[in-house]
């Protein structure tokens, strides 16, 4: 097989499935040694299926629903799911072993694939391209697990990978950053055109994606045990000198909409009499006067005269339902907005505004609050401009946030503000397990002690790789996911 990408890692059923992909990866680059040609075509068709995978199915998949959930950005409007309360905080095994099984032999073995026969010169960028999604999944990868395989993934000659710790993993994964960040920067290369779905072959955009990418996974370890919190931001201030300037280079991914071609949060108006707007979210909105909520939630008021829900013309009326409490009528509550939930919507897979509050929180550790306040009040004023919010709102709700210096808690403000920004995002979850914001209660008849802190272990694995899952020390059943997650060990509080 190929093997220049590290020394990869993956699992063993994982591997049954990359066998046969990978056997003859040797003898076709051979086909092929012209040093001003691409060696393998067929990444070219290749790049849209990554580039499609990780944006609808990791970045935004069933694990991203799970952390929005569970942070209470929107709530489930039923008593019983037919499969794990994941309201309630469980996961069934084969729920860990659905998203861990799809990870791995999907984006992870597709990206891998890319870099290894992407190998002659010219194919700098693809390689890049690759590169960076390869990192961005293993990184998404152990956020969600801990400890996972990593070295000895993706290799079918190993049955039982072992698993490495997660601070080994995000070695990597800050390797392979500064790897593809070099490949994306080289003076010429063969470009991509419209097989990339995100960019259009924009390099230069590529190149600031994953300077966004590596500054946010910098910030991710600041508070872990035996890291230094100063020197973490520092790199992650570094890292954004490259990142994004403007709303205008964020990365959307657009839908169509229609049959195969919809916004997986479509979801939310195909069940939108159970996936509902959260009284916790609507509730701070509320509190803080937000412009965003007629554009995150539909208003609704209940027509006693016809028995069903409308939508009043004054868009006053906002109800979310209590995560994890007793259902209400549908009729009573308020749905995700259509910005978020139309077919056609976009997704955003990294933004100038949640980059500003990266910003603002490096800025804080590294300088104090007066630092951060600047990069803070831009990170409302680049999610409310992206949202549509008028200029006048936008600047009277700014202008009502308490300077940085001048409140109790100031991490805690910008946490708080990043997450309404990135709403329906797993970032949220992320953030509360770095740093305990917001500040959520534990939802009603919860089956657990606390909100989780990492998802369950995959039943897959432990079919077939017990040893190795038992040498974590991580407990396999519902009560593993109250572990956490190395960078999460200690919060910043």
């Amino acid at each position: 097989m190929c093997n220049t990408i590290l020394t990869s890692a993956v699992r063993p059923a994982t591997a049954l499935l990359l066998s046969a992909a990978l056997a003859g990866c040797d003898s076709f680059l051979d086909v092929n040694e012209n040093p001003n040609a691409p060696e393998n075509a067929n990444v070219d068709i290749r790049l849209p299926a990554l580039i499609g995978e990780f944006v609808h199915s990791t970045y935004y998949g069933e694990t991203q629903l799970w952390g929005s959930e569970w942070t209470q950005q929107f709530s489930y409007n039923a008593n019983t799911r037919a499969y794990a309360e994941v309201h309630r905080y469980e996961l069934q095994e084969t729920d860990g072993t659905s998203a861990w099984n799809y990870f791995y032999a999907g984006p992870l073995a597709l990206a891998k694939d890319i870099v290894d026969d992407a190998s002659a010169e010219p194919d700098a960028y693809y390689r890049g391209i690759a590169r960076l999604f390869y990192a961005w999944t293993f990184a998404h990868i152990t956020d969600m697990w801990g400890p996972v395989p990593y070295t000895e993934s993706l290799d079918p000659t190993i049955r039982e990978p072992k698993y490495d710790e997660q601070k080994v993993v995000y070695q990597g994964v800050h390797e392979q950053l500064e790897q593809a960040i070099s490949e994306l920067s080289a003076p010429v290369g063969r470009r991509p055109a419209n097989n990339d779905l995100l960019f259009n072959g924009d390099i230069a955009r590529w190149l600031k994606l994953a300077h966004h990418v590596q500054a946010r996974h910098q910030l991710r370890l600041a508070y872990a045990p035996g890291e230094n919190a100063t020197t973490r931001a520092q790199a992650a201030l570094t890292a954004l000198q490259g990142a994004f300037t403007s709303n205008a280079d964020d990365a959307d991914f657009e839908y169509t909409g229609g049959s195969g071609a919809r916004n997986p949060l479509w979801t939310f108006q195909d069940l939108s009499d159970l996936l509902v707007a959260s009284d916790y979210m609507v509730e701070l909105l509320k509190d803080r006067n937000d412009p965003r909520l007629p554009i995150l939630f539909t208003p609704v008021v209940y027509d006693s005269a016809s028995g069903n829900r409308r939508f009043p013309s004054d868009g006053t009326v906002y109800r979310g339902h209590a995560n994890g409490g007793a259902p209400v009528a549908d009729s009573t509550v308020s749905w995700i907005g259509p910005y978020f939930s139309d077919e056609d919507a976009s997704l955003n897979l990294a933004s100038y505004s949640d980059q500003k509050f990266t910003e603002a929180e490096a800025r804080l550790i590294v300088s104090g609050a007066a630092a951060a306040d600047a990069p803070y009040r831009e990170g409302i004023r680049a999610n409310m401009r992206k949202l549509g919010v008028a200029q006048a709102d936008i600047d009277a709700y700014v202008a009502a946030r308490p300077a940085l210096t001048a409140v109790a808690n100031p991490l805690e403000e910008i946490i708080t503000e990043k997450y309404v920004a990135n709403f329906l995002k797993v970032e949220p979850w992320n953030d509360w397990r770095r740093t305990g914001y917001p500040r959520l209660q534990i939802v009603d008849q919860a089956m657990l002690p606390g909100i989780p802190e990492r998802v369950r272990t995959p039943g897959s694995e432990l079919t077939n790789n017990i040893n190795q899952v038992m040498a974590t020390g991580i407990p396999t059943g519902l009560e593993g996911m109250s572990v956490r997650v190395w960078w999460a060990s200690q919060r910043a509080q």
